[in-house]
């Protein structure tokens, strides 16, 4: 059985070009073929491509588990029946990660529940990924199997061929994992923190808290500013980590940042690039942030000789190679943000991405505000309609449609509605309370 693993070629033009390549040191066939003509030609992300054929090399080991040719049956005009499509979601739902043992405090090995045949025990179940990341994977693989089935039979097609691949998707897609599309929040990003928890992270990853976990002066600084960044303006961690000098504004009256696309930059010397998945947009700094940057800038970044071969804004300050050039997707991901968490097991559910829905549900709030003022009367304050905050939104997370930004606003909907039914158990309570207390009173009266 051949081993593979996504690797990422970088062309002269800049293109990162990512392919599922075995330990034998030859591509998969068929897979790179579909992402040539079906994901390359179709202009998709190169990070989008990456997760694809990491999904697709996790389905890999169920053909080998199975002893399955898929490219040959199709030929022979056998498709996948429901039982396979079952087995195959089975599969695509376990962990690779704590298969292979990298595991959580919160999760050692194999998840423990109670069995109730029999005597009640305790029984080993194998731990299994989130409904949205299974819901992925199955979507990359069911886009891959029929493009594998529609190559087997080119050569001999037929209009009952094509009904069975088309009722073989069809129960593919329907097998997926219910209410998990890209605009649904994964279990982890519908959670309620505790509040105040996002300031406590902030305040600890500060480079002067005794608690911060790096001892480096420069890297602290760097990381405490990487946070405050994608804390304040909501930006996802390629966009943080896309920035460049040559995109802010930060001295004068109109202190300011540019989130640009950046794909394929031949002037990035990382093979795996982060880049923005959203719409250019220019934002607003503060002062103090504006302040801050240009003390990384000019204290911290400018005396590294590497640093100064590109325009990249967050740099590596460990001694070594990579010192100056930018700082690569997997520290952010691996080293800074797991040693943040690493200083309270309460921030064990605050990931990069979390940060985007706290800004969403932190400028609902400032709307609310806005328009409880505004109802006031008092001077200075405008009513927010629905409508422009919905522009005002979109503009600030870079979506193309005023709908995308809907799902960042699902957990302050959520938690209004929690108020206003605390609210109203409180004043039945309070009024439960009021007969009793009348009842009490009258029986007094009468005795």
């Amino acid at each position: 059985m051949i081993a593979y693993s996504v690797e990422t070629l970088v062309f002269d033009n800049g293109e990162r070009y990512p392919i599922l390549m075995g330990e034998d040191d030859m591509p998969h066939f068929h897979i790179t073929l579909w992402g040539t003509n079906k994901l390359r030609s179709d202009g998709k992300a190169e990070s989008t491509i990456s997760n694809k054929l990491e999904h697709l090399k996790w389905f890999l080991g169920w053909q080998n588990q199975e002893q399955r040719d898929l490219y040959r049956e199709f030929q022979q005009g056998k498709f996948l029946d429901e039982d396979d499509i079952e087995n195959i979601k089975s599969y695509l739902a376990l962990d690779i990660q704590q298969l292979k043992g990298k595991t959580t405090k919160k999760s050692k090995g194999r998840n423990k529940v109670l069995s109730l045949m029999d005597s009640p025990q305790l029984i080993d179940v194998a731990p299994s990924v989130g409904r949205s990341h299974h819901y992925n994977r199955m979507t990359s693989v069911i886009e891959y199997l029929t493009f594998l089935a529609k190559l087997a039979v080119k050569q001999s097609p037929s209009p009952q061929i094509n009904q069975k691949i088309e009722k073989m998707e069809k129960a593919f897609k329907a097998a997926r994992p219910k209410g998990k599309g890209h605009n649904v929040l994964d279990d982890k990003d519908s959670k309620t923190l505790p509040d105040g928890l996002v300031k406590e992270f902030i305040e600890i990853a500060h480079y002067e808290h005794s608690l911060n976990p790096f001892k480096n002066e420069s890297i602290r600084f760097r990381n405490y500013l990487m946070f405050l960044l994608i804390e304040r303006h909501g930006i996802r961690s390629g966009e943080l980590l896309s920035l460049k000098l040559t995109d802010m504004t930060l001295h004068g009256d109109k202190k300011s940042f540019w989130v640009r696309r950046t794909h394929d930059d031949r002037n990035d010397p990382r093979k795996k690039q982060r880049v923005a998945k959203t719409r250019e947009r220019k934002l607003r700094l503060s002062d103090e942030t504006a302040e801050l940057l240009d003390t990384y800038i000019q204290k911290y970044r400018r005396p590294l000789q590497n640093a100064k071969k590109h325009p990249y804004l967050f740099v590596t300050h460990r001694k070594g190679n990579t010192q100056g050039l930018p700082i690569s997707g997997s520290s952010f991901d691996n080293t800074i943000v797991p040693a943040m968490k690493g200083v309270d097991e309460k921030f064990a559910d605050i990931h990069p991405h979390y940060f985007r829905h706290n800004w969403n549900e932190v400028f609902s709030d400032k709307i609310d505000k806005n328009n409880v003022l505004a109802e006031s009367g008092l001077e200075g304050f405008k009513n927010i309609d629905s409508g422009t905050e919905a522009k005002m939104r979109m503009h600030q997370m870079g979506h193309s449609s005023e709908k995308s930004g809907n799902v960042y606003n699902q957990r302050h909907v959520s938690k209004k509605a929690n108020e206003v039914s605390l609210m109203e158990q409180e004043e039945l309570q309070r009024k439960a309370a009021e007969v009793r207390k009348a009842n009490v009173d009258n029986g007094g009266a009468n005795e």
